[in-house]
């Protein structure tokens, strides 16, 4: 017997064993943690995971949804129509308290869609 094939072994065990360990406890405790699965929907990924083992991971991580950004303002996420919703509901009432005349009332709505 060689003894390489020892040393070569070891180096499959360290250089595939670990990090698939590491993977699977990862993805274990992010199943676990997941609020949007049922028991039932669990219990198959973390069959899926173990089976699957690399390719069972790499399909959990793929397949799930992204989790929401933290730390950004409810205005950086508000979508551009909604925004233009606000803009031009403003500008409306600018407009009827007298503070924008008519003709800037329709130059700026213009501008907020698009039309100049």
């Amino acid at each position: 017997m060689n003894p390489a094939d020892g040393t070569l072994a070891w180096l499959l065990v360290i250089g595939l064993g670990v990090p698939l360990v590491m993977l699977w406890l990862v993805a274990y405790v992010d199943v676990a943690r997941r609020k949007d699965l049922r028991v039932g929907r669990k219990v198959l990924w973390a069959g899926a995971i173990f089976f699957g083992a690399y390719v069972g991971i790499a399909a959990y991580f793929v397949m799930r949804p992204l989790p929401p950004v933290m730390g950004k303002d409810r205005r950086a996420t508000t979508p551009r129509s909604s925004q233009l919703v606000a803009d031009l509901e403003s500008l409306r009432q600018s407009h009827d308290e007298g503070a924008v005349t008519a003709d800037d009332y329709l130059a700026r709505k213009r501008d907020l869609l698009g039309l100049t």
